[in-house]
This record gives C-alpha cells, sequence and structure tokens, in this order.
C-alpha cells in the first residue's frame, strides 16, 4: 500500500480559479471521500490526481 499526500493543489479553466490551494493526505489504510454540492471541484481534483 502506499500514502497520498497533495500540497498546494489548485486549477483553473481561464479565468475561472475551480480548486483553490487544496492539501489533503491519507495514509495508507485509509479511506478518503469527497463530498460536497454540484459544481464545487470534486471531479476537477480527481481528474487532477490521476493525472488527466
Amino acid at each position: 500500500m502506499s500514502s497520498l499526500t497533495i500540497a498546494g493543489l489548485s486549477k483553473a479553466f481561464g479565468d475561472a480559479r475551480v480548486v483553490a490551494d487544496l492539501n489533503l493526505q491519507a495514509a495508507e489504510g485509509e479511506m478518503l471521500v469527497l463530498v460536497g454540492p454540484s459544481g464545487c471541484g470534486k471531479t476537477t481534483t480527481l481528474r487532477c490526481i490521476a493525472g488527466l
């Protein structure tokens, strides 16, 4: 297994900043769940982590 560390993740589409300075950690054996309303950046964050 491995851990995940995200430090200072930001993503913008033109002038629209959709993810701003995100920091999170998930240690080995932990589960991470992203929840929130539509349009808050959940899918964009996961796509950044996946490298898409």
